[in-house]
């Protein structure tokens, strides 16, 4: 009675282990239907695989057209026949197995059984394009620091008042409405966004809301090019027409590049300095099971109120001044540069705000 039940134990186990989903066949499949270009799981897996590498030189993975072979110190340890690319299951079956091998022969693998996930899905994320990431987690991935860091200052020199944005966080839109209460009797606005690297998209938006009276603010379009979602300004602006000029640099990007975008091509705000950085992708996260890790894989693109996308394109000032200060037109490019402590992006604001008065 007790073999009979120690063998019912071993068949359980073994069957348990044979349904279980691989958490690899989870993540090949997000990312492939989150990821805005097509992507197959052939690409993912292989990419995935030969990060084995970084962690033992010695494990080296060869493909061809119908398996994977695993090698460890130039002999053949472990074949696995490729499935059908719509397979995710079977990926996943095979990544699985292809790193219970890699840490079975190898002392260093095994000692690092614990992050190898996180290890391959560096690698894997390295095939998409360049904003894609992987980050340790879910704190780092949403920009935890920077959404709980103060990134606003403000001060009024003579009637202009000028405001510093760093990143957009959550406090972003009531810091800017305390900072134009506080300051009521300013004329004009400078907004700083040179170095912004972006931040929260949502508070960018409502940024940009508090100084339009209507129109499109910004859009995003994601891999089916049909499905748009369109953001709109609906309330009154608070600053009430007053002249504004807005600072970049190269350095701004993504949702404070959606706010010049939008401020400019609705004709409420000059734009002052170099091109902009031209970061204009969103990203979805993808957590890796259980602990090891979370995947940004860019899922969309912002576009302009006009419909123009800013990703790998940016802004052109409406004044350059990369080398000699100049008045841009539509068919001109102003190259992107680090200005955030220059002065004369703050001298020519000046300028022009006195002119518009």
């Amino acid at each position: 009675m007790k073999i009979w039940l120690f063998f019912v134990l071993i068949v359980f186990a073994f069957v348990s282990q044979a349904d279980e989903v691989s958490p690899w066949a989870n993540v090949y499949e997000q990312v492939k239907k989150a990821y805005v270009y097509d992507v197959q799981y052939n690409d993912l897996a292989v990419a995935a695989l030969k990060g084995l590498k970084k962690i033992d030189k010695d494990l080296t993975l060869g493909d061809d057209d119908k398996r994977l072979t695993l090698y460890y110190k130039g002999k053949v340890v472990k074949v696995e026949k490729k499935p059908q690319d719509d397979e995710a299951k079977a990926w996943g079956t095979l990544t699985n197995n292809m790193i219970a091998k890699a840490c079975q022969i190898s002392a260093k693998a095994e000692r690092s059984s614990f992050e190898i996930n996180a290890w391959l899905a560096k690698e894997m994320v390295k095939i998409l394009d360049k904003d894609s990431k992987f980050y340790g987690d879910w704190d780092e991935a949403n920009g935890i620091k920077i959404k709980n860091e103060r990134q606003f200052a403000a001060r009024m020199e003579d009637d202009i008042l000028y405001i510093k944005i760093g990143a957009f966080n959550k406090q972003t839109k009531n810091e800017m409405l305390e900072a134009l209460s506080e300051y009521i009797s300013a004329k004009t606005l400078i907004l700083d966004l040179r170095g912004s690297g972006g931040g929260m998209l949502g508070e960018a938006i409502e940024v940009a809301d508090l100084f339009l009276n209507e129109g499109i603010i910004a859009s995003t379009k994601g891999k089916n090019k049909t499905e748009e979602v369109y953001y709109l300004a609906d309330k009154d602006e608070i600053f009430d027409g007053k002249p504004m000029v807005i600072l970049v640099d190269g350095n701004t990007a993504s949702a404070a590049e959606v706010l010049v975008a939008a401020l400019q091509e609705q004709g409420r705000a000059k734009i002052i300095g170099t091109g902009t950085k031209g970061k204009g992708s969103i990203q979805k996260l993808i957590n890796i099971y259980p602990e090891d890790g979370v995947l940004a894989v860019t899922n969309g693109f912002f576009m302009t109120p006009s419909g123009r996308e800013l990703n790998k394109k940016g802004i052109v000032p409406d004044i350059c001044t990369f080398g000699e200060v100049k008045y841009m037109s539509d068919d001109k490019k102003c190259p992107a540069d680090e200005r955030e402590t220059s002065e004369i992006e703050l001298d020519e604001a000046k300028k022009m705000l006195d002119s518009l008065k």
